[in-house]
C-alpha cells in the first residue's frame, strides 16, 4: 500500500518516522522498476518534476540526483508528518522543495513542470480522475505524466491460503468504506486516457518470492491498514488477526511462495494543442 497521504485524510497506514520500515521494503521491492521507467521517459537533466503524494521521498532524492543543479523538483503531500522525514532525506538538495497540498490542488502554477510522478496514490483517493486533470493542468504541452498503482487484489501464495482471499475481502471492504478503489491499478490505462493523455505506456510487474523480508511486505501493510480502521467490528478485527497469523506464517515460510501486487505503470503524454 501506498507511502503518500492521500485526500480527506483516508489514508490507512502509519506515517513519518513510523512508517520507515514498511516503505523501506516498499522501495527495495519496487524502486528498481520505478527508476527504470522514469528513466524510459528520457533525460531528466535539467527538468523541472512534481512528485505528487511524495510521502517520506525516497524517489523524491533520487529524483534531484537525476534534475541535477540545473533542474528543479517539488514534493507535494498532504502528510505534514510525511514531509518531515522527506526534507530531512533531501537536505543538501537545493533543487528540491516540498508543498503541504492535496493532490488534486496543489496550489502550483499551470503549465510549470516537464513531468509529473506519482506511485501509490491513486488507490487512496476517492476521485483519482481529478488527481489526473490536475497534473494534466500542471504540466506544459507534451510534458508527461507517470504512474505507478499496486493491485491488492493480485497478490497469492503457492500452496494457496484461503486468509489471502479472506485479506482481498477486507481491503475491499476498507476501500468501499472511504469510496476509494485498491484495485485502481487495473483501470489505470483508460484513466490517463480519460484525463486528457495519449497513452504512450503501460506495463505491469509482479514480485514472486521464496524468502526474505519482503515477503512480509503484504502483511505488514494490512496489519497496519486493520489498526487504523476504527470501523471495523469485532468480528472484523479477529477475521483480520486470523489472516495477519497465517500469512505472516506464509511469509516466513521458505516453503511458501509469496506474490506481492502487481505494479501497474502507465506513461501519459500531454498533447501540443
Amino acid at each position: 500500500m501506498s507511502e503518500s497521504q492521500p485526500m480527506n485524510n483516508r489514508y490507512l497506514l502509519d506515517e513519518g518516522t513510523e512508517a520507515i520500515d514498511r516503505l523501506a521494503l516498499v522501495q527495495r521491492i519496487y524502486g528498481s522498476g520505478s527508476r527504470a521507467m522514469l528513466l524510459a521517459a528520457g533525460s531528466l537533466e535539467g527538468r523541472r518534476v512534481l512528485e505528487l503524494g511524495c510521502g517520506t521521498g525516497s524517489m523524491t532524492r533520487w529524483l534531484a540526483e537525476q534534475v541535477g543543479e540545473g533542474g528543479v523538483v517539488v514534493g507535494a503531500d498532504a502528510s505534514g508528518a510525511q514531509l518531515e522525514v522527506a526534507r530531512a532525506r533531501c537536505a543538501g538538495f537545493p533543487s528540491v522543495r516540498f508543498v503541504c497540498a492535496d493532490a488534486s490542488d496543489t496550489g502550483l502554477a499551470p503549465g510549470e513542470f516537464d513531468l509529473v510522478y506519482l506511485r501509490l496514490l491513486l488507490m487512496h483517493v476517492p476521485a483519482p480522475q481529478t488527481v489526473l486533470a490536475h497534473a494534466h493542468a500542471l504540466l506544459r504541452p507534451g510534458g508527461s505524466v507517470l504512474c505507478e498503482e499496486a493491485a491488492i487484489d493480485s497478490t497469492f501464495t503457492d500452496p494457496p491460503l484461503p486468509e489471502q482471499r479472506e485479506l482481498h475481502a477486507l481491503a475491499n471492504e476498507m476501500a468501499r468504506e472511504r469510496g476509494c478503489d485498491f484495485n485502481v491499478a487495473r483501470r489505470l490505462g483508460s484513466l490517463v486516457r480519460a484525463s486528457g493523455f495519449e497513452l504512450v505506456t503501460l506495463s505491469a510487474q509482479q514480485p514472486v518470492l521464496l524468502r526474505g523480508p519482503e515477503k512480509r511486505l503484504e502483511v505488514a501493510s494490512f496489519e497496519e491498514a486493520m489498526q487504523h480502521w476504527p470501523q471495523a467490528s469485532d468480528e472484523t478485527r479477529a477475521r483480520g488477526a486470523r489472516v495477519i497469523a497465517s500469512l505472516a506464517s506464509a511469509a516466513s515460510d521458505e516453503e511458501t511462495v509469496y506474490g506481492l501486487s502487481m505494479m501497474m505503470r502507465a506513461r501519459g503524454r500531454k498533447p501540443h494543442r
